[in-house]
C-alpha cells in the first residue's frame, strides 16, 4: 500500500528497463504525494497510518529523500521502517531493470546505507529479524517468496534459521 500513488505514475515511466532521466525522475517523485492524497480522509487509525506511510516512505535518514527532505526523526517511525523493508523488497526482487539481488548482496546494501538512508537503529533491528522474516516467507505459498527463497539459495553460502 506504500507505493498506492505509483497508480498515478504512467506506464511508460513505472516500466522502463533502465535508469529514469531528470524529467521522468520528477515524475516518479509525486508518488507518495499522490498515494498519500488517496488514502488521507479516514477516521481510521489503520488508513492515517497508510497515509503517512506513502507520503514518508522515500525519506532518507540524512534529509536527502522526498517529497519534503525530512530528516532523522522527523521521519515518522513507521515511514522509516517501510523504508527499509520496501528497499529490502526491491533489491531482492527481479524488476524489469534488474535482475534479483542475493539476500545476503541486499543486507550489505542496506547496512551501507545505515546512517545515511536509514536510521541505524532501524537497520540493526531489521538484521535480527531476518531469519524470522525468512522462516515465515519459506511458510508462504507466494511466488514472490518462493523467488526470493529460491535467489537467497542459489547465491548464498550459509543458511537462514
Amino acid at each position: 500500500m506504500h507505493d498506492v500513488g505509483k497508480i498515478g505514475i504512467p506506464d511508460e515511466i513505472l516500466l522502463i528497463p533502465g535508469k529514469l532521466n531528470e524529467k521522468e525522475w520528477e515524475i516518479m517523485r509525486k508518488h507518495p504525494e499522490i498515494g498519500a492524497e488517496i488514502l488521507s480522509g479516514s477516521q481510521s487509525a489503520v488508513m492515517k497510518m497508510a497515509e503517512t506511510i506513502a507520503l514518508s516512505h522515500q525519506e532518507r535518514w540524512d534529509g536527502s529523500g522526498y517529497p519534503n527532505n525530512l530528516k532523522g526523526e522527523e521521519i515518522p517511525l513507521a515511514g522509516r521502517i517501510v523504508a527499509i523493508c520496501d528497499v529490502f523488497d526491491a533489491l531482492t526482487s527481479k524488476r524489469c531493470y534488474k535482475e534479483a539481488f542475493s539476500i545476503e548482496k541486499s543486507m550489505e546494501i542496506i547496512e551501507q546505507g545505515s546512517g545515511k538512508d536509514f536510521e541505524p537503529r532501524l537497520v540493526e533491528a531489521f538484521k535480527q529479524a531476518l531469519p524470522e522474516m525468512i522462516r515465515i516467507v519459506k511458510e508462504l505459498p507466494d511466488n514472490e517468496s518462493a523467488n526470493v527463497l529460491k535467489v537467497y539459495r542459489k547465491n548464498c553460502s550459509h543458511n537462514a534459521a
